[in-house]
C-alpha cells in the first residue's frame, strides 16, 4: 500500500523521485497497446507530440516524504495510462504552481484548443519530463517553475513560496502544488500574462482566469485544481511558513 491519501489535500515536506533508465515494467508489457491507442489519437489529434514524459512507480509516504522511481517514457504511453487507468503499479505524478497575486486572487490558465487538455483551467503545470531530471533524481519544484515560465513568463524564483507543499491523489494521478506570491496585483500579472501568451509559439494557453472564489474557475477545472481551489479559499488568510524571493 502506498500510504498516499486520497481524495483530499494534505501538506508534504518533500518528494523524492530517482530515475531508472530502464523501460517501465507497464510501459513495457503494453507496448502494443500503447501503440494502437496513439495511432487512433494521431487521426482524432494530430497536433499532439510525442514526447518523452516521466511515469513513476512504488510510491509511497513516509514520515511527510512521498519517494518513488521514475521511468522515461513516451507521451503514447501516459494518454493510454489515462484512457485505461490500470491498476498496476503506475503513477502520474506531477507539479503544479498556484499563483497568489498581492489583492489575494489565484490566477489560472485556460489551455488551448489544440492540446491534450483542450478548455481545462488549472494552475501552470505540466508532466515532469528531461529538463526537470537532476543528477539522477526529479526535481519537481523546478518543473513547476519551468512550467510557470514557459506558460505564463512569470519568474517564480522572485516570489514568495510556501515552505510545505501541498498533495492531492486520486488512483495513480499525484497533484503536487506550492503556493506562490507575487507582490504584485492581479490586473497587472494578468497583463503581463496576457502579452506572453499573445507571443508565445507554442500557443498551448488561450487566456488567463483570475479566480477569488472557487466558482468563478468555472465548469471546466479538473478534480485536483477544484480540491485546491475548494481548500485554499476556505481560508485564504492561512498562516504558515513563507520562503522569501532568493532563499530557494
Amino acid at each position: 500500500m502506498s500510504g498516499i491519501p486520497e481524495n483530499r489535500i494534505f501538506s508534504l515536506d518533500a518528494v523524492r523521485l530517482s530515475v531508472d533508465a530502464a523501460v517501465h515494467p507497464w510501459a513495457a508489457a503494453e507496448a502494443s497497446a500503447i501503440e494502437a491507442h496513439w495511432a487512433r489519437e494521431q487521426v482524432e489529434r494530430p497536433w499532439l507530440y510525442n514526447g518523452t514524459v516521466l511515469l513513476h512507480r512504488g510510491l509511497q509516504l513516509d514520515r511527510g516524504t512521498i519517494s518513488g522511481i521514475s521511468h522515461r517514457t513516451p507521451f503514447a504511453a501516459l494518454l493510454h495510462w489515462i484512457k485505461c487507468q490500470p491498476g498496476a503499479d503506475v503513477w502520474h505524478l506531477f507539479g503544479s504552481a498556484v499563483i497568489l497575486s498581492s489583492d489575494g486572487a489565484m490566477l489560472l490558465i485556460r489551455m488551448a484548443a489544440k492540446t491534450a487538455n483542450a478548455g481545462k483551467v488549472y494552475a501552470p503545470s505540466g508532466s515532469l519530463d528531461d529538463s526537470d531530471i537532476r543528477d539522477g533524481c526529479v526535481d519537481v519544484d523546478g518543473s513547476m517553475m519551468r512550467e510557470t515560465r514557459e506558460e505564463t513568463g512569470l519568474e517564480l524564483s522572485v516570489a514568495g513560496a510556501e515552505d510545505r507543499l501541498l498533495c492531492w491523489r486520486s488512483g495513480g494521478r499525484v497533484a503536487i502544488f506550492r503556493r506562490f506570491r507575487i507582490d504584485e496585483p492581479a490586473t497587472l500579472l494578468v497583463e503581463r500574462m496576457r502579452a506572453h501568451i499573445e507571443t508565445d509559439p507554442e500557443q498551448e494557453i488561450d487566456d488567463v482566469v483570475i479566480v477569488r472564489a472557487p466558482r468563478d474557475a468555472g465548469p471546466t477545472v479538473p478534480p485536483h485544481m477544484q480540491a485546491m481551489l475548494d481548500f485554499h479559499f476556505a481560508a485564504p488568510d492561512f498562516n504558515t511558513g513563507w520562503q522569501a524571493a532568493g532563499n530557494r
